[in-house]
């Protein structure tokens, strides 16, 4: 391959945001390494990027030249710079390049990196590496003679109220569709193999990630066994070896085609009753409903990719029980009035729910019938009165004041 051309095309793409410790990683361990520049082209890139789905557009190496006032030439050594770092792996086909950006380790492991952490001491000097360091380090209170006094859930949250309460009048209508799988019902492992031959399948392969990753797909896109299989195969090479990223690709085409043809259908065939016969109890609703039925009572009757696409990575990403996502999704579209915002507003909700250890459908029933009392509260000007027992306690979360604008 020649050199890098202003005409050749370039797209961008991710597997996941950058934080605001990478962020910090980025600046304080990588910068002095490989500069200013080639650290000003890694934002750059990832600023092309659609926070969405984490790709960007395709565009000429002459936008970023015009991007960054750099010259062709000097762009390119600042990419073999966040290459040979880690931060970038170049893909090239026919005068088109494909750029994945890496996360930067983290600040522990950067420093435990014997070659790294040489090339920092030798970049800024080792009075400078040992002050940098600091900022790294988890300063620890002395917890001796303390007496460990945290409360656990049980003991601060009070059961589901039964009278009229949010979920049994609000929450309950958006979840009245089929009775679908979760990821808790058992996937059948045995009808999937039997239907890869030996030629794509290896068994080794099937590692407890990709299980877990196919019984996501298999619970937000609702696709049998059957329909695994025939995207398996697409997405193995000659090796037999399996591209996790594009299994997850191809579901979401799957996905939308399948959509198309049910639009399709509908125009020419009658309306058929649809079962309702669910449990009884809210919770058991939202735990064995599909994302895709509360979606579509969302969004009347369609529930799109790009909101699937944020079910799964609140499963993947966040580590949130499949119940406790349509719990959030529930809640999100009644106090949003139906509209669900992005990915990054999901996740940071999601976040919080997991450090106040929201693990199940229940749980999180009770968490947001607390949450809507303290609104309430909060709404008429009532002061919560800490003294009595049976009194709720004031609840301090980063997207509290989100929550109280939208119920205004």
């Amino acid at each position: 391959m020649d050199r890098v051309r202003r005409t050749d095309r370039f797209i961008v793409f991710a597997n996941s945001n950058i934080s605001s410790c990478d962020y910090q990683a980025l600046t304080l361990l990588y910068q002095p390494i490989i500069g200013l520049f080639a650290f000003g082209l890694y934002m750059t890139l990832r600023e092309l990027l659609d926070k969405q789905n984490l790709a960007s557009q395709e565009y000429l190496h002459a936008d970023l030249e015009s991007l960054l006032n750099r010259r062709i030439e000097d762009i390119e050594a600042d990419r073999h710079k966040l290459e040979a770092i880690g931060l970038l792996d170049t893909h090239y086909l026919d005068d088109r390049f494909v750029y994945e950006l890496k996360l930067p380790m983290s600040a522990q492991s950067f420093i435990n990196d014997g070659i790294l952490g040489q090339y920092l001491i030798g970049a800024i000097t080792k009075e400078r590496y040992k002050k940098l360091i600091q900022i790294f380090k988890l300063k620890v209170p002395g917890r001796k003679g303390y007496i460990r006094v945290s409360k656990t859930f049980d003991e601060v949250f009070p059961p589901l109220s039964t009278d009229g309460s949010l979920v049994e009048g609000e929450l309950k209508n958006q979840v009245r569709s089929n009775h679908l799988k979760t990821r808790s019902d058992r996937f059948d492992w045995r009808l999937l193999k039997e239907n890869l031959p030996d030629s794509v399948f290896d068994p080794h392969e099937l590692t407890e990630y990709v299980k877990n990753k196919i019984a996501t797909l298999n619970f937000v896109y609702q696709l049998d066994e059957l329909e695994i299989s025939e995207i398996y195969r697409m997405a193995v090479d000659n090796d037999r070896k399996l591209d996790v990223r594009k299994l997850a690709e191809l579901a979401r085409e799957h996905y939308k085609f399948r959509q198309e043809r049910t639009n399709v259908a509908k125009e020419v065939a009658p309306s058929v009753p649809v079962d309702r016969n669910l449990p009884l109890e809210p919770h058991e609703r939202l735990a064995q409903s599909s994302p895709i039925d509360i979606l579509k009572e969302i969004g009347g009757g369609r529930a799109s990719a790009a909101d699937l696409r944020i079910v799964e990575r609140l499963i993947d990403e966040v580590g949130l029980d499949p119940g406790v996502v349509n719990v959030l999704i529930a809640y999100v579209a009644k106090i949003k009035d139906g509209f669900l915002p992005g990915y990054d507003y999901f996740e940071k909700v999601g976040l919080n729910w997991k450090r106040n250890q929201i693990t199940d459908a229940k749980t999180a029933l009770e968490f947001v019938e607390h949450l809507r009392s303290q609104y309430e509260k909060k709404r008429d000007g009532k002061p919560t009165r800490k003294s009595q027992k049976s009194a709720k306690p004031d609840i301090k979360l980063d997207w509290f004041e989100d929550y109280l604008k939208s119920i205004e």
